[in-house]
């Protein structure tokens, strides 16, 4: 029984000298900037050692978040905040609103700020942070807010461009017509002079010939009314030019 009990002091002996040990070159290695090797020695403190306390969550999480690897360092900043330590949790939530506010997550960084300043009121970083993303959140509100109004504007005016466009256009339409109008009309009298000309360029042969009369017959109708014509001149010549007194009997 007593052998067993000094085996057992023995090993948490050892147990504490190897944890002592592989905190420090945790550290060390943090320090030198040789995230991979002090993630290795936290992870083994943790697995191998079942140490899960606030500290080596958020030394693991420093380490996973300046290695470039924020998914791995979210999540033991998340176990961080579970503890009564206000000054690691308010490190931890801070650390988290940084990567929200990274990931452009503006809201929600500001969330995290404000839990961080009410763990520990004197955390100055979280303080600045906050008024920080406060304005980026203000100001991109005013941008959206320009951007809407530009583009209202930008709208009308592009209906109003529209609306002139198809005024000219419709203009154009109709002085295009209008032209098309005159040229058919100009190319109807031109074939309407033609077609006088060419009447009146007929030949006598080819007009008796519409009306289906020989050039012999034509010239015995012209000859018969030349005849008559020839006659009543004679005629109206014979007549008295003295008026008929009606007191005289006729013969």
């Amino acid at each position: 029984m007593i052998f067993q009990f000094i085996i057992t002091i023995l090993l948490n002996v050892n147990n504490i000298d190897e944890i002592n040990r592989l905190t420090k070159e945790a550290e060390i290695y943090f320090k030198n900037e040789e995230y991979d090797k002090s993630i290795i020695n936290y992870n083994i403190l943790v697995d191998s050692f079942d140490i899960k306390n606030e500290k080596i969550f958020l030394n693991l999480a420093h380490s996973y978040y300046l290695n470039k690897d924020t998914t791995k360092a979210l999540e033991n900043y998340t176990y961080a905040t579970i503890t009564d330590n206000y000054n690691v949790k308010s490190i931890a939530l801070q650390q988290i609103g940084n990567i929200s506010n990274n990931r452009d997550k503006l809201e929600e960084a500001l969330e995290f700020y404000k839990e961080s300043i009410i763990s520990d009121n004197t955390n100055i970083d979280s303080k600045f942070n906050y008024e920080l993303v406060k304005k980026k959140i203000q100001k991109q509100k005013q941008n959206e807010k320009q951007d809407k109004k530009d583009s209202k504007k930008q709208n009308k005016k592009d209906n109003k461009q529209e609306n002139s466009d198809n005024k000219k256009n419709e203009d154009e339409g109709k002085k295009d017509q209008q032209e098309n109008q005159q040229k058919n009309d100009s190319k109807d009298n031109s074939n309407k002079q033609k077609n006088n000309n060419s009447t009146e360029n007929e030949s006598l042969e080819e007009k008796l010939q519409k009306i289906n009369m020989t050039k012999k017959k034509a010239e015995m109708i012209l000859n018969a009314l030349s005849n008559n014509e020839f006659q009543y001149i004679q005629q109206l010549k014979r007549k008295p030019n003295k008026k008929k007194d009606n007191n005289k009997p006729d013969w």
